[in-house]
């Protein structure tokens, strides 16, 4: 990682769900919305849409299918610069 990418606020999300709902490696669609860049259409190529209903529940180091392991350098990264995002001032 060499740097921390943009920060996109996520204020709603939307499934549009794979066109062929019997074909496990079918991508799959979400639209979000963000602060920062209004709506923004998704392709989640087939194991993606698994990986990020996944991603609120595994560790951030766990490799798998479409999954982004982080290193603890990264992670710790990531983490002071959300406190410096968060932090009252």
């Amino acid at each position: 990682m060499s740097d921390i990418p943009p920060v996109l606020t996520v204020t709603a999300v939307s499934t549009i769900g794979a066109a062929d709902v019997h074909d496990d490696t079918a991508d799959s669609w979400m639209v979000i919305e963000t602060a920062e860049q209004g709506q923004l259409l998704l392709n989640l190529p087939g194991p993606l849409y698994r990986a990020m209903a996944q991603a609120t529940e595994l560790p951030a180091h766990q490799p798998g299918p479409g999954r982004l392991a982080l290193t603890e350098a990264e992670i710790s990264a990531y983490r002071a610069h959300i406190a410096r995002l968060t932090r009252a001032d």
